[in-house]
């Protein structure tokens, strides 16, 4: 039998199996509670897709596996918490961030002249251990006596009051003369790391180089985001806290995800750049990485569970029959087939299909999409072309982490917001990938969707049978075994 006949029967064998276990599942179960578990799984899915996109953008195009992911997962839903409970601490931290981006944005400007230096072999190692030495100095000089855990607990005292008004809990921004120095010398700290980054005297690093104009334009659009932010750090938490729930539940969802984004792209460059060289210590380092995140969160935010209240389009009690009935009152179910199902839970399923439709369009449909697959593929054509893959990957690595901190601020209002969420994710996300096979966003979806599936009826199961919880987490892991001695490469991977 030729290689195609036994791909299509195997893709038939496949789908009729699918099938039969929907038949029967639905036969056993019943409409109602089929329906509702086959929702729950979608949710689930949705969640685990918005990990798992990431995870095989980095893990699968990059080769990095970053034990962080979960954490990050976990910081999306704390941005996004904060930034609709109250916002303080968003706006009093965001010029310190911006301003330190800035600086390191300095990476293309200076690394051409910085790298034709005339250094010997003892100083090109020294140098940039010296840089960083310098900008963990400046850095702190920067930070010292800034009341971040302060700021911090604005959103804990509102989540916790009772008072009316919420502008009564906003605790007061740094003076702005005392405040206005800590960006500048951030923006010199991040300076000093891009001169790190660069490796001064390594001719070695000589690569294709960047549009200036395209990154002065940037870097001028950050400076006068730092001065903004600056100037308006308290009239602008109050006018968040003023605006109508939805519109601020939306702005958090972007802040979480630009908050991702950029987190994202500052630890690719300054962390896991220097080290594509030593793959196992990319490993070690996002593990102390994350580690380092949980505990900082817990500093910031003690370690409690809080619950981020729904916004009003999710909140009000009644069932609505139809979307454009839950549209316009806002109700908290609706009903789907004659089934009640939380409005919320189905805004995620549609962030994790809308999500993939912008993963794959990206990926297939658009010049950046080409330039990451050509670039993972054959990077030294790639960089012949005149295109810096480097920053590529910068960019790919932070799309992978922004998505993360998408799902995590997509879970917040139905999950318990603690430092914990995001182990449990991470997993799963490490799972899809397998599943679905290393690289490929449709075998992640597959995958997530699958997992999903497997674990809502798990729990169904557990409680019906009044089993074990424990036997619901492990189906996902026997479902990898299957797939994994079925298909080693995934769902949907190829083989080397």
């Amino acid at each position: 039998m030729s290689h195609n006949n036994k791909k299509t029967l195997y893709t038939v064998i496949g789908v009729v199996a699918v099938a039969a276990i929907i038949f029967g599942l639905y036969s056993y179960a019943g409409q109602e509670s089929f329906i509702r578990t086959v929702l729950s799984g979608l949710t689930l899915g949705s969640l685990f897709f918005l990990v798992a996109a990431g995870l095989t953008l980095i893990f699968g195009l990059m080769d990095v596996l970053n034990f962080a992911h979960g954490s990050m997962f976990m910081l999306g839903a704390y941005i996004g918490w904060q930034f609709y409970t109250n916002p303080t601490f968003i706006f009093g931290v965001l010029p310190l961030l911006l301003a330190f981006a800035a600086g390191i944005l300095l990476v293309p400007l200076f690394k051409p002249k910085l790298v034709r230096l005339e250094l010997s072999d003892v100083w090109q190692k020294r140098l940039p251990k010296l840089m960083y030495l310098a900008a963990l100095i400046v850095g702190g000089i920067a930070l010292w006596k800034f009341d971040v855990i302060g700021l911090a607990d604005t959103a804990m005292v509102a989540a916790v009051t009772t008072s009316a008004n919420p502008l009564a809990e906003l605790s007061a921004q740094e003076p702005l003369l005392r405040f206005m120095w800590r960006p500048l010398l951030l923006m010199v700290s991040g300076a000093l790391v891009a001169v790190g980054v660069s490796r001064p005297g390594d001719r070695t690093e000589i690569t294709a180089p960047e549009p200036l104009k395209k990154r002065l334009i940037l870097l001028i659009v950050l400076v006068i985001l730092t001065i903004v932010f600056t100037l308006v750090r308290e009239n602008a938490s109050e006018a968040v806290l003023l605006m109508n729930g939805n519109l601020r539940f939306l702005l958090a969802i972007i802040t979480a995800t630009g908050f991702g984004f950029l987190l994202g792209a500052l630890i690719e460059i300054t962390m896991i750049r220097p080290l594509y060289v030593r793959s196992f210590f990319i490993v070690l380092m996002t593990l102390g990485l994350s580690y380092v995140l949980r505990e900082l969160v817990q500093v910031l935010w003690d370690p409690l569970a809080y619950q981020m209240v729904r916004p009003p389009l999710f909140a009000q009690p009644g069932r609505a029959n139809t979307i454009a009935e839950w549209l316009m009152n806002g109700s908290s179910t609706i009903s789907i087939v004659g089934v009640t199902f939380p409005t919320y839970r189905l805004f995620v399923i549609a962030l994790g299909f809308v999500m993939f439709i912008f993963v794959t369009v990206l990926m297939t449909r658009s010049r950046l999409g080409m330039v990451i697959r050509a670039g993972v593929q054959d990077p030294q054509m790639v960089e012949a072309l005149g295109i810096n893959v480097k920053s590529v990957f910068t960019l790919v690595f932070a799309l992978g982490v922004a998505l993360a901190a998408l799902g995590g601020i997509g879970a917040a209002p139905f999950l318990p917001v603690q430092p914990g969420m995001g182990d449990q994710y991470q997993m799963q996300g490490f799972i899809t990938v397998v599943i679905g096979g290393m690289g490929s966003y449709v075998g992640a979806f597959v995958g997530a969707i699958i997992l999903g599936m497997a674990r809502a009826f798990g729990d169904y199961f557990a409680l019906k049978w009044q089993l074990s919880p424990t036997i619901a987490e492990a189906s996902t892991v026997i479902i990898m075994i299957v797939v994994l001695l079925l298909r080693p490469q995934g769902l949907f991977g190829k083989k080397d």
